[in-house]
């Protein structure tokens, strides 16, 4: 028969029992992050594109946010691109996602069929 005083300290052992079970350190699976990465960026492309072909020629700082992707950033300039005849506009704009901040130069351009779509600039 278990004494008394052992019944006490049966629970409070099972709890450090469980405790040191749950804190083993597994690798992290990163091969999910790597797919979702270019994802995002693709994304986060489709947002900038659409923000700078709303935008005028010469705005002031523009924010802009993906909520799908967490991802933000601001655009600093946007110019008529070299030999578009409008339907090109350069920019420059930040980027702040999970994998840092970055900062690009690119170019959006509108077709028909397809909306504003960004390229990068030359």
């Amino acid at each position: 028969m278990i004494s008394s005083m052992r019944m006490k300290w049966l629970p409070l052992g099972l709890i450090v029992l469980a405790l040191a079970s749950c804190s083993s350190v597994e690798p992290l699976d990163t091969s999910l992050i790597t797919q979702s990465t270019a994802q995002n960026r693709r994304a986060d492309t489709s947002v900038i594109a659409e923000t700078v072909g709303q935008s005028t020629v010469g705005v002031e700082p523009l924010a802009w946010g993906n909520p799908s992707t967490g991802s933000s950033g601001v655009i600093s300039e946007i110019t008529v691109a070299p030999g578009s005849d409008g339907e090109c506009r350069g920019f420059v704009t930040t980027q702040r996602s999970l994998q840092g901040e970055s900062r690009f130069k690119g170019v959006a351009c509108h077709s028909a069929n397809a909306g504003w779509k960004v390229r990068p600039a030359n």
